[in-house]
């Protein structure tokens, strides 16, 4: 691990490491990474290898274990997928976008540190030794089928991987995991879907959620296998017997354990379950519950909001096809009630992905220009947040004032609190 920067009168810089180094060792165990570094300097006693220009070096440290070096390393090198999975969102995206969306990572570092899902298929019993020496739980894994046939085909691997065994291993040792299975119509749902899930509870509780998600099909499958898409009927299938199989859980186990996709539902034009269903929201950020959590989140919100403004303003919020029965009756129905205030609503079609992809996640700034420039709008435009990544571009690389310059008018993010709405402008 190549040292970038070091801070100023940090405990690294007193010792005299300086930017350049190369450490290797602390405490006689091999330094790959900053999990590893982060581990192993958690004691009060140090021994640090490093090299510095080829030149071995060693210095020694006492501290508390709590205290930090203050130093940068250089970026982790993450692992890369080496499956072919025939449902892969990445296979899927069209050409010319920035590099780090064609990214196929499959690294336990990563589901450990951001949440990312991984297969396991490259997880070495060394890995996994690793995983329960460092306590790296808990993990989320896509599983999508346990038998080997089916699994095999959906992975696109060859071997078998061991999935069972690994997840044996872990879970015996107190790592606890999250899994996710994407569910391809034909494939394995059905009688596969329920032996999956079936061996799987057998690993709980540190096994602790199964989610099951539907395949997401964008138009740009050239060169693909053929897949269907989950349809309405078919969600509401799902929906019926995964509800089934949660409350026969929770009646043994006082938890529900399988959790749906929002999509399901909103597909199937089924209500959602309440708060309880979803115990503490395990798999929120995978778009499970993400809806009930909006629904609630608006309605303990919408108690405070004026009955009146002061000034006539007009606002218009954007969403993807598949939220617009629950974002017009939940939120613009309710914000026009207030006297002074026009709200409106418009629903994105995905050209970019393609139709069959309706979710505002997966929007892009171009396609929501197009829909905005054709619509009659407010004076100030409110994106969703999670159509934008931390940079705040969208997934075709503009950025909102692309959006602000073409339209000539105000857009912002509106956050999962609605009085923003209605704070003081700062002037």
């Amino acid at each position: 691990m190549q040292i970038i920067q070091i801070e100023p009168n940090s405990l690294a810089e007193q010792h005299g490491f300086l930017a350049g180094d190369n450490i290797t060792h602390v405490n006689g165990q091999p330094i790959h990474d900053e999990i590893d570094w982060r581990f192993y300097t958690a004691d009060d006693y140090l021994e640090i290898k490093f090299k510095r220009e080829g030149t071995n070096h060693k210095i020694e440290i006492e501290k508390n274990p709590e205290d930090l070096l203050g130093i940068t390393f250089e970026e982790i090198r993450y692992r890369c997928c080496g499956n072919k999975c025939i449902f892969c969102f990445i296979d899927q995206n069209p050409p010319n976008l920035r590099p780090s969306l064609y990214l196929k990572d499959e690294d336990f570092r990563l589901s450990f540190i951001y949440g990312n899902y991984v297969t396991l298929t490259n997880l070495s019993p060394r890995d996994a030794k690793r995983i329960v020496t460092q306590r790296l739980s808990p993990l989320y894994v896509s599983v999508h089928a346990v038998d080997l046939n089916v699994r095999q085909k959906l992975l696109g691997i060859r071997h078998d991987d061991r999935l069972l065994s690994k997840i044996k291993y872990l879970t015996r040792n107190g790592i606890e995991i999250h899994v996710q299975i994407v569910l391809c119509p034909g494939y394995n749902d059905g009688e596969i879907l329920a032996d999956t899930v079936s061996k799987l509870s057998l690993f709980y509780p540190k096994l602790k959620s199964i989610a099951i998600v539907p395949v997401g099909l964008t138009r740009h499958r050239e060169g693909l296998p053929y897949l269907e898409p989950v349809t309405p009927a078919m969600a509401k299938d799902v929906i019926i017997w995964g509800e089934e199989q949660a409350r026969h859980f929770y009646e043994h186990q006082q938890r529900y354990f399988i959790y749906l996709a929002d999509e399901f539902y909103l597909q199937a034009g089924i209500p959602f379950p309440d708060e309880q269903r979803y115990d503490e929201f395990p798999q929120i950020e995978n778009g499970i519950g993400m809806t009930r959590h909006f629904i609630d989140l608006f309605e303990s919100t919408a108690i405070q909001f004026p009955s009146k403004l002061e000034k006539p303003r007009s606002i218009t919020f954007v969403t993807g096809k598949l939220a617009e029965p629950i974002i017009r009756t939940l939120v613009i129905e309710r914000l026009n009630r207030i006297k002074n205030l026009s709200a409106t609503l418009v629903p994105v079609e995905n050209h970019f992905f393609g139709t069959s992809v309706t979710v505002s996640g997966l929007l892009t700034g171009q396609d929501i220009f197009q829909a905005l420039s054709s619509s009659t709008i407010g004076d100030e435009i409110y994106l969703p947040e999670n159509c934008l990544n931390y940079d705040n571009l969208f997934l075709d690389d503009w950025k909102v004032e692309n959006l602000e310059h073409r339209l000539q008018k105000r857009v912002k993010v509106i956050h999962t609190n609605f009085m923003e709405l209605f704070a003081k402008k700062s002037t």
